[in-house]
């Protein structure tokens, strides 16, 4: 092949826009519906009755449980940046800096058939992702647990 052809096939390829698609990478929006699970403390106060002393006496106690609740989670990646948008329900009251509720995801990693990764919330809260990108499923493991499915969110209206 001479370096004529090469040019000529090269210029027809950019203007036919056959090389764009690799250059852009990967361009993901999605939304993601399904149920979360928190843990939460609550302060209980009340009087008990004391055996010991013949009267009722003060008590307090912190319990800790789960609270399951439905929620939506967006996420954006464009190539190997990733965000994630959590409701204010799934946030820790001490949590880390985001920019305006989107978490960046940290070690991202987009395969054919799944997208990995982990965010930060706290020093000590930093749940995994996984998104299958086959089902649809997405899964955050961590101190708050979600599972649901992602639909793309292409920002056109519905109706």
């Amino acid at each position: 092949m001479t370096a004529f052809t090469s040019l000529l096939l090269a210029l027809t390829a950019a203007a036919s826009g056959a090389g764009d698609y690799d250059d852009r990478g990967d361009d993901i929006q999605l939304m993601c519906y399904g149920e979360a699970e928190t843990t939460v403390a609550e302060n209980h106060s009340g009087f008990e009755w004391d055996d010991r002393k013949h009267k009722y006496v003060s008590k307090s106690s912190v319990e800790t449980g789960k609270s399951h609740f439905d929620a939506a989670i967006n996420v954006s990646i464009h190539d190997d940046q990733g965000t994630l948008r959590l409701p204010k329900t799934m946030v820790p009251p001490l949590h880390a800096s985001s920019d305006d509720g989107w978490w960046t995801i940290d070690n991202l990693m987009v395969g054919h058939n799944e997208i990995r990764g982990q965010f930060r919330l706290n020093a000590l809260n930093k749940p995994n992702l996984v998104i299958n990108r086959r089902s649809g499923v997405m899964t955050i493991d961590g101190m708050l647990n979600f599972t649901g499915r992602c639909e793309a969110d292409d920002g056109h209206r519905r109706f």
